[in-house]
């Protein structure tokens, strides 16, 4: 049976093997937000949806990173 991670407000998995994952959320939408003006809600949004797509990950060390990396770039490509 395949179940589908449910997401909590803090933009974290309820049994994500990712400590704190909620806590990078915070300060990568202030960032983006005063970088490139994207409303904060639409880049928690991302950010939630980007986290949801690595919960499978073997690997979490890095997904912070990768999340960071793929909102980012979304951001770059509105602002051109």
């Amino acid at each position: 049976m395949t179940t589908t991670p449910v997401l909590d407000l803090d933009g974290a998995a309820p049994d994500s093997p990712l400590p704190g994952s909620g806590t990078f959320i915070d300060p990568l939408v202030a960032r983006l937000h005063a970088a490139y003006g994207v409303d904060p809600w639409v880049l928690r949004s991302l950010a939630v949806d980007e986290l949801a797509r690595f919960a499978d990950a073997p690997v979490q060390a890095f997904v912070p990173i990768l999340v960071e990396k793929r909102l980012a770039a979304m951001c770059r490509s509105w602002a051109r």
